[in-house]
């Protein structure tokens, strides 16, 4: 995402504070949005002014702002939600259900209806667990992955009446059920075929590995728990970018979890399997930390949770290669991811059969 900030100065007056933001993310908005700082806000800070802005990393859907204030005035994030009303309307619904249960940012203001639909937050002092994991620091990682199967066990305590899509309210500031994403005694190899039916990813990858993913989704149809009856609540991107961390007390545990725009009511599994993306067997920085707070603090986990997991999560990897615009380095690592996971039962190179 690339952001060029525009401050003009005279002496110690400023007179212009503009940003333009060039959304370039996994599914790219191709237009560049303009709009004015300090008009965006008067509404809910009229008495401060902007010192400086700056753009957050991560973010790869939405758009996250730190602002900075002149005096004395705490931080705060502009978060500007790309879809519009309906994803910031669904993510404050989500806030509003588990803000005192679960450790995230507090919402200071909203503005959903005029364009564009933003959100005000607190600014959460912490480093994201990709950074934290970047030290190779064992203790810390190993804290900090207890924190977050506690964490994810809470979050899954929060059920719905079905399982499904999780969407903001018309007429009240609660979460309604969608539609099901699939039906069917199959779920999960369901879901792959359709991502696999896309012509975007076809494009991408070779014949020969959309018919191994394929093969191999379908060779655990039998062994896959049965998702589809699961409803609770399922952060959907519960990863390195979205889990912020920090140390308290000689102890690092979870500050707040981001991003919840992409949300729905399912199956645990799919935040597990996300969460355990980048572990690796040789060389475990995660486990078994993370899966014994999860399992103490309320979750389930199937037998055999480890390769069901990595299945699972496979779903979420293909999905991604069904976007356009994709950067090469991004492909590049989701088809590493892909041939990890196929390598288990012995497949061929998956980064060997993408399209050049």
């Amino acid at each position: 995402m690339a952001l060029c900030a525009l401050v003009a100065k005279t002496g110690n007056k400023r007179i212009g504070l503009t940003l333009c933001l060039c959304a370039s993310v996994v599914k790219r908005t191709e237009h560049v949005l303009e709009y004015n700082l300090n008009h965006l806000l008067v509404s809910a800070f009229p008495k401060r002014k902007i010192a400086r802005a700056e753009l957050l990393a991560g973010g790869l859907i939405n758009t996250n702002l730190k602002i900075h204030f002149e005096s004395d005035f705490n931080p705060v994030v502009l978060r500007v939600y790309r879809d519009g009303a309906s994803a910031c309307n669904k993510e404050v619904a989500i806030h509003n259900l588990i803000r005192r249960d679960i450790p995230i940012p507090e919402i200071l203001h909203v503005e959903s209806n005029g364009w564009p639909a933003f959100t005000v937050v607190e600014y959460v002092e912490g480093i994201t667990f990709q950074q934290l994991k970047q030290t190779n620091d064992l203790t810390a990682i190993a804290q900090a992955s207890t924190s977050a199967g506690k964490t994810l066990a809470a979050i899954g305590c929060f059920r719905f009446p079905a399982s499904g899509a999780l969407l903001a309210s018309e007429t009240s500031a609660a979460l309604v059920l969608g539609e099901k994403f699939i039906e069917g005694p199959h779920p999960i190899p369901q879901i792959l075929d359709r991502f696999l039916d896309s012509p975007v990813l076809q494009r991408r990858v070779r014949a020969e590995l959309v018919d191994r993913l394929h093969n191999f989704v379908w060779s655990y149809a039998t062994v896959l728990p049965s998702i589809e009856t699961e409803c609770s609540l399922v952060h959907n991107d519960f990863g390195n970018r979205n889990i912020l961390v920090r140390e308290e007390n000689g102890v690092w545990s979870v500050a707040a979890i981001l991003d919840w725009e992409l949300a729905f009511s399912g199956s645990p599994l799919l935040d597990v399997g996300h969460f355990l993306r980048y572990e690796l067997d040789s060389r475990p920085m995660r486990e078994p930390y993370f899966s014994r707070a999860f399992l103490e603090h309320g979750g389930t986990l199937p037998n055999n949770w480890q390769s069901i997991v990595k299945v699972i999560d496979l779903t979420g990897l293909v999905e991604c290669l069904t976007h356009d615009d994709l950067p090469s380095h991004v492909q590049t690592e989701l088809l590493a991811l892909i041939d990890a996971t196929l390598a288990t039962k012995g497949t061929k190179d998956a980064t060997r059969l993408c399209k050049s």
